[in-house]
């Protein structure tokens, strides 16, 4: 059957679980983890495996900062620990981020925890039947699960090995899938089989729904190059133990022996010393590489094992996402022109600049469809907030362009200009009334709410243009005329000692890149980096 079970909009949890270690596990995540970073998916690995952790040193040659990282960031451990004791870590403080190669890829992981001389104790701390009993711990965990799963496409845990407690969380409460990995012994792959038994019937008991758990076998330390007879035996015996798990999820049309042959994981000794990252430092065009068995694991992964979707076409082309599209910076400057034939440059002391689009191209819309989605987008936070839509007043009212839509709009006390171009780009140029009276004040609350506000209409704009929820979005903000500006607050705001700093730049600029899923998650942290520029003009505030 076609595995059309596995939902696409919430994120998907895969648990590594081995029965035995020396299979190459952890490598085996950290291989697929920066695949998905690498195709521009969001990707959280969680380092499990507490009494042997170390899943960051695979990174290490490529970030070097991660090891070290590790020694101030809390992880697994400090997060069960703070709830323990009643003194909760946001997990969020928790996330170490990771390049992967030169193009810009990161992935997101949470390690076991600080490293140095107190980590096994802290370790030892942790009594889990206890808070399990005591301290609500499984409904900690779900509650951490519920918000990884919110905001990554892939979380993938990197399990202890055989029977234990921390073993149990990652194969029963965590997972939606278990990576099975495996070797050419009857332990090896007997125990894996047993573990999805038992977390299937503890699954059951859980008191949260969970879809059916799937599971994906994956032979490792495969030697059908050297050992053919061998391999081609112990083939056979892995296709009569795991038929059934594999049927869960393949086509009608594939085989158990199918999965296994392109599922197997070579052994290559060349990089079996410390942890690496062939899949990122040799790439995957050889067939026999390791990096290529990696590729494939990760495509089935990727599409969440839909096996027709992973391996369409004998070529294998490149899942990677098409090349992130830059905002139209030649529509941008007409706009600006458009905004200054409007209003003049000196009609103001300032303006501020808005301009944002999703970094995968959402479609070509018609005007109506654009005008619609302005519609739906306005917050009304103030009367006359960003991409407001006045639909009574002729002179006020979006026009129709080849290339979109514009609305110019002159009120009592400001000017605005917005204009949304047919791929869903959108600019708004704006003087807001503290930058028309004769104090020369800039409010640092209305800014903050002003940009609080551009945020959910950013949001709320795609959202009705229909783009998916992971799409990146690039929004970036331009601050003018701020020479000899004082830093002041509205009327019913008091800040102290901020009042009085004046700026003796003119003009600052700053940008954010975010997954629209996870705006409102982000919402203060964006808020902040966006401000952060232009407040520090003044006198560092």
């Amino acid at each position: 059957m076609n595995n059309g079970a596995i939902g696409q909009e919430r994120g998907i949890a895969y648990t590594f679980y081995s029965f035995k270690g020396g299979v190459g596990r952890s490598m085996a995540l950290a291989n697929v983890g920066a695949l998905l970073a690498k195709w521009d998916r969001t990707v959280l690995l969680l380092d499990w495996d507490l009494e042997a952790p170390g899943l960051e040193k695979f990174f290490a040659k490529h970030a070097p900062e991660v090891v070290t990282l590790r020694d101030n960031k809390p992880g697994i451990v400090d997060l069960i620990l703070g709830h323990a004791d009643g003194s909760p870590i946001d997990w969020h403080d928790a996330v170490m981020t990771v390049p992967i190669g030169a193009n810009g890829a990161r992935v997101s992981m949470i390690s076991a925890g600080r490293s140095g001389a107190g980590y096994s104790s802290r370790l030892h701390r942790i009594d889990f039947d206890r808070l399990f009993a005591d301290r609500a711990l499984g409904s900690y965990i779900e509650e951490l699960r519920n918000q990884w799963l919110s905001e990554y496409e892939y979380v993938l845990i990197d399990s202890r090995t055989g029977v234990t407690d921390i073993g149990g969380i990652c194969t029963v409460q965590l997972a939606d899938v278990l990576v099975l990995l495996f070797t050419t012994t009857a332990s090896s792959m007997e125990g894996a089989a047993s573990i999805l038994e038992q977390a299937r019937m503890h699954q059951q008991r859980l008191p949260v729904d969970r879809q059916r758990l799937l599971a994906l076998p994956v032979p490792a330390r495969d030697e059908s190059r050297t050992e053919y007879e061998k391999a081609a035996e112990w083939k056979g015996r892995f296709a009569a133990e795991f038929k059934e798990l594999y049927a869960d999820w393949l086509p009608n049309n594939k085989s158990a022996n199918d999965a296994i042959e392109k599922m197997r994981i070579p052994y290559v000794p060349y990089w079996s010393f410390g942890e690496t990252l062939p899949a990122i430092e040799e790439g995957s065009a050889d067939p026999a590489s390791l990096g290529h068995a990696y590729e494939l694991l990760a495509r089935l992964i990727a599409e969440r094992l839909d096996w027709d979707k992973a391996f369409a076409g004998e070529s294998l082309p490149s899942p990677m996402r098409s090349v992130p599209r830059k905002l139209d910076e030649e529509w941008m400057d007409r706009q600006r022109a458009g905004a200054v034939a409007f209003f003049g440059e000196g009609g103001s002391p300032g303006h501020m600049e808005i301009r944002h689009g999703c970094r995968s191209v959402v479609g070509e819309f018609t005007q109506l469809e654009l005008l619609s989605a302005a519609k739906k987008a306005v917050v009304r936070l103030f009367p006359e907030s960003l991409g407001t839509v006045f639909k009574n007043n002729p002179e006020l009212t979006p026009k129709a362009r080849k290339d979109g839509i514009v609305a110019t709009m002159s009120l009592e006390k400001t000017f605005q200009y917005w204009a949304i171009h047919s791929s869903g780009d959108f600019i708004a140029i704006s003087t807001f009334s503290e930058d028309r009276v004769v104090e020369n004040k800039l409010y640092l609350n209305i800014r903050i709410d002003r940009i609080a506000e551009e945020i959910a209409h950013c949001a709320r704009l795609y959202k009705a243009l229909g783009a998916d929820s992971h799409c990146m979005i690039e929004l970036a903000i331009s601050y003018s005329g701020l020479n000899s500006r004082v830093l002041s607050a509205s009327d019913n705001f008091e800040w102290g000692f901020w009042n009085g700093a004046v700026s003796t730049e003119n003009e600052v600029s700053s940008s954010v890149t975010f997954r629209l899923r996870s705006w409102e998650a982000e919402l203060t942290s964006l808020v902040k980096t966006l401000c952060a520029p232009l407040f520090i003009l003044f006198d560092f505030t």
